[in-house]
């Protein structure tokens, strides 16, 4: 009986393995439309390497915005630029996307949309129109948890549109201090737990079927924390896997993030999909992305607002360049009172 389960789950992780053949981009393309999570300053499951909560990090980790105490709202576009192009391939593509946070003394509220379209021969993910919401919340001090609903509509063409639909959920965990890392956080998620769609397209081989993407049941994790401080420069980083069916493709991220006072923000980060190198060979991804941030802010009584323009670029598959640009307003009152406990 043991042989016989045995030989079962090696037959079904062996089908899984060998059924997973997304397109290039297929797993990430949510964070194309915005610079911030292009950049790695905000993708990740701890909000990037200085928690840099925006909308859109909810689409990795839903219970980052838990902390938040200003009403946060974005927008943000990408021009997706092929400059390899051959004659029978698309010129360029684009993506942009908007979103809120609205923190209330009961949860953390969010919502981002954005629209993905790339029809290039390097990153053939089509037209993607995605949504998610969700809610987050501080159940201790130490621990934030969060979910989401989602849905995704894809298509090639007005005749070829599947779609999507599901939930999200996710934790933060602070640690504090650890040695000389300041700020230590753990974020873990699962991402895509319901239904995914795709359309006839080209997968990372192209000899075989391309299969539904972003993976279901996708688990993802990660690590964050300052690491230096001198003068006015603070250095953060965030190491994220990200493991698509599990064992079937692993994609590692390693953002850098460093602080000149409280306004100028450099960000660089590294990603490597390896099922991507191993199968698509140079026209997988691994590569550096580069971003800037600067705040302008104003301060009257114990109100705040602040609009923080960002800009990101990073070469993608097959020559084809991603320049993006987006602004982030937050306003609002901070919470600086203590909490109230009444005796009866």
């Amino acid at each position: 009986m043991k042989k016989i389960i045995t030989a079962a789950v090696v037959a079904a992780s062996t089908a899984v393995l060998f059924a997973y053949n997304p397109p290039m981009g297929g797993e990430e393309f949510l964070r194309l439309s915005n610079p911030e999570m292009l950049s790695g300053a905000s993708s990740s499951a701890t909000g990037g390497p200085s928690a840099n909560v925006i909308p859109a990090s909810i689409t990795y980790n839903p219970a980052l915005p838990a902390g938040n105490e200003l009403i946060t709202f974005d927008l943000s576009g990408t021009a997706l630029i092929n400059y390899d192009k051959k004659d029978y391939d698309k010129s360029s593509g684009y993506a942009f996307e908007t979103g809120v946070i609205v923190p209330t003394k009961f949860a953390s509220f969010a919502f981002t949309t954005s629209y993905t379209c790339s029809e290039m021969v390097g990153m053939p993910i089509g037209k993607i129109l995605d949504i998610h919401t969700g809610a987050s919340k501080d159940v201790l001090d130490w621990l934030s948890v969060g979910a989401n609903i989602y849905f995704r509509s894809y298509s090639a063409t007005d005749m070829d549109r599947k779609y999507g639909f599901g939930t999200d959920v996710g934790a933060v965990a602070k640690f504090g201090d650890i040695a000389f890392l300041k700020n230590v956080r753990l974020g873990a998620s699962l991402l895509n737990v319901g239904k995914s769609a795709s359309f006839t397209t080209i997968g990372i081989n192209p000899k075989k079927n391309c299969s539904k993407y972003p993976t279901i049941m996708t688990p993802r994790g990660g690590v964050a924390a300052q690491f230096f401080e001198s003068g006015k420069w603070k250095g953060f980083f965030c190491a994220d896997l990200c493991m698509p069916t599990f064992l079937t493709n692993a994609i590692c991220d390693l953002a850098f993030e460093f602080a000149y006072g409280e306004n100028l923000k450099l960000n660089t980060s590294w990603q490597y999909n390896i099922r991507e190198w191993v199968e698509g060979g140079s026209d997988g991804i691994c590569t550096i992305s580069l971003g800037v941030s600067y705040r302008f802010g104003t301060k009257i009584g114990k109100k705040e607002s602040s609009v923080i323009p960002s800009f990101a670029t990073q070469s993608l598959y097959s020559g084809i360049l991603a320049l993006s640009a987006g602004a982030r307003v937050d306003f609002g009152q901070r919470d600086t009172s203590g909490a109230e406990i009444e005796m009866w």
